[in-house]
């Protein structure tokens, strides 16, 4: 209910409705002894301990813990009287949504030690960047930090089709996964491969894999039997014509599949390893990072209406952009006047 009392959220559901579902949830939790995570840490913070003497503590990514979090580590620290170090940055606190405490991190009474030499934001991207955050009108920690040598740049494209991503390491980032919808496909046409921020690459897990195999049963070498198997499920008779080459036998693939792979294995893609390009979030994407970025300035009316309901929410949607312009380590692409949707200004 706290969440809800901050009148941040969109939802349009009244507050004796989400308290009566509530109970509801806590009653069938209660009836068949179940507890959830959150359940867990409340249990820990009335009852808990830490077995055997902790000397020091890290946290990691700290301005992303939510307040029950840090009443948690406050506990750890009086009853083992250890030392605590706070790794974060409030500038890239984007996860307020979910219950992120920045305050907390912000006001925590420390001997602060910053980090003052980036080893990925060239300085044409780091003014762009600060420009950004200099916009938050609440709370932030004041800090100082030094960009790489070199330049960098930023460059403002209308397509996304016209950038030339055969080469180098990128990052497609989208405020939103419903403006990234159209992505996939274009860069199938191009002949790209790729893989969203859930690990999942553009051909599947064991297509190229299969394709390996059967060259290898072509030659008459022996491969494992699950994987014989595994190769007659993409041939309709099951009868494998060893004449063949992979792209004639595997007739029960879908045809527009096997034709992006022979793209992707004409185009030279490396296609037995990690994909170059990433589609994401920028949610997703935080703590990621790439040669090259291309940023979609889109923002959807709900990302606007959130944004609007208080001057905290405000703050944070800076930050999360601030967030997808340091992910660049050389170069930036904004995306600029797609589907005639408000645009964030950089």
């Amino acid at each position: 209910m706290n969440q809800f009392d901050l009148n941040e959220h969109l939802s349009k559901v009244e507050r004796n409705k989400l308290d009566a579902i509530d109970k509801e949830i806590n009653s069938y939790k209660k009836t068949y002894g179940l507890i959830d995570f959150t359940d867990m840490l409340d249990k820990f913070l009335k009852n808990g301990t830490v077995k055997g003497k902790l000397d020091v503590i890290f946290v990691d990514e700290a301005q992303d813990l939510s307040k029950i979090q840090w009443d948690m580590l406050e506990k750890i620290e009086k009853e083992n009287e250890a030392d605590v170090w706070i790794a974060g940055d409030d500038d890239q606190a984007i996860f307020g949504w979910a219950g992120a405490d920045v305050m907390s991190f912000i006001k925590w009474k420390a001997t602060e030690v910053p980090l003052q030499q980036s080893k990925r934001v060239p300085s044409e991207i780091q003014k762009a960047a600060l420009s950004i955050v200099g916009r938050i009108e609440e709370y932030r920690l004041d800090k100082k930090y030094y960009p790489k040598k070199e330049k960098g740049q930023i460059t403002e494209v209308i397509k996304i089709a016209d950038i030339d991503m055969s080469k180098g390491s990128w990052l497609i980032l989208a405020r939103t996964n419903s403006l990234l919808k159209e992505i996939p496909k274009m860069l199938k046409q191009k002949g790209l491969f790729f893989k969203t921020s859930d690990g999942k690459n553009s051909i599947g897990k064991n297509l190229y894999e299969d394709i390996e195999y059967w060259n290898k049963m072509k030659k008459n070498e022996k491969i494992p039997e699950i994987i014989e198997q595994r190769i007659l499920e993409r041939i309709k008779d099951k009868k494998p014509n060893l004449e063949l080459e992979w792209h004639e036998a595997f007739n029960n693939e879908a045809s527009d599949k096997i034709d992006y792979l022979r793209v992707l294995l004409a185009n030279k893609e490396r296609i037995d390893g990690t994909p170059r390009i990433t589609i994401s979030t920028i949610h997703s994407a935080k703590g990621g990072e790439a040669t090259n970025v291309v940023l979609f300035l889109n923002e959807t009316t709900n990302t606007i209406k959130a944004a609007s309901k208080s001057r905290a929410k405000r703050d944070e949607e800076y930050r999360v952009w601030y967030v997808a312009v340091t992910r660049s380590m050389q170069n930036l692409f904004l995306i600029k006047n797609n589907n005639k949707r408000k645009e964030f200004i950089i």
